[in-house]
């Protein structure tokens, strides 16, 4: 009777420590995932890849059932290529120098030269490039959790924060409007002998213009997601919604970005 006894006292401590929730009032836990997006262009949506990088505390509980989370996070998108002409412009100078003999009838005699000149080069042109948008935000975070079973930990999670919209540009192609040389002249006569060397390349001085520049947006997040803990820390997990949203400014022009989809990994404290 006491050996039974023991055992059912073992047994519903075992499923109380068992029943507990996945996330509960005082745990600490850490994200990180990787996921896809899109770029909501005018003519249309382009993907991006996406990083995600959270943290959570259990700060309640409502109805002993669901905990409340608070916490931060930090959210990357880069992607939504796209290419279009762009305009460069240059202004430098580069070095000729000149040097050898010329010879001097006055004098009968032959006489050095060596002169070293600076001269200017200024112009536009084009290229075909490569654009891509990067997006960066960071948001505060209230999360709502329940646990359908102990391992598994899903939620709603809802953010707001501020937003940085950039583009990148690069790779250019087909470009027009620029020349390069490469001179070493000699020229030798019965009364010359002169040498004249420079080089120069436009492309190599270009500055080519901005798209967009880059702006400070508003940026949200409202998404679930779920998390199986493998182990009483690790666990995996994915998310699905707005994980991150940089909103444009009609006045500023710029397309909305969005996270929609992620997986990653899970440390609880």
């Amino acid at each position: 009777m006491k050996k039974f006894l023991l055992l059912g006292a073992m047994g519903l401590i075992a499923f109380s420590v068992h029943a507990q929730d996945a996330f509960d009032k005082g745990d600490r836990k850490m994200d990180l995932a990787i996921g896809v997006g899109t770029v909501a262009y005018a003519d249309k949506s382009r993907g991006t890849f996406d990083q995600h990088f959270g943290m959570e505390w259990g700060i309640g509980r409502i109805a002993d059932k669901v905990t409340i989370g608070f916490g931060f996070a930090v959210n990357n998108t880069y992607g939504g290529k796209y290419q279009n002409k762009v305009i460069g412009e240059y202004d430098y100078k580069y070095t000729r120098t000149t040097f050898g003999k010329v010879y001097n009838f006055s004098t009968k005699k032959w006489d050095r030269i060596n002169e070293t000149k600076k001269v200017s080069r200024e112009g536009i042109g084009t290229a075909d490039a490569d654009i891509t948008r990067e997006d960066v935000n960071a948001l505060v975070t209230i999360s709502f959790h329940y646990s359908p079973i102990p391992q598994l930990d899903t939620y709603l999670k809802i953010g707001t924060g501020v937003g940085y919209m950039t583009y990148l540009v690069g790779n250019y192609q087909n470009t027009d409007g620029f020349q390069s040389a490469s001179v070493n002249d000699h020229r030798e006569t019965q009364y010359t002998d002169i040498t004249t060397r420079y080089n120069y390349n436009d492309l190599d001085h270009v500055k080519w213009s901005s798209v967009g520049g880059s702006k400070i947006v508003p940026a949200m997040a409202t998404y679930v997601g779920a998390t199986y803990f493998l182990t009483e820390s690790w666990g995996i997990g994915t998310q699905f919604g707005l994980i991150s949203a940089n909103i444009k400014d009609k006045d500023k022009g710029y397309p909305n970005s969005y996270g929609i989809f992620a997986v990653g990994a899970t440390y609880k404290f």
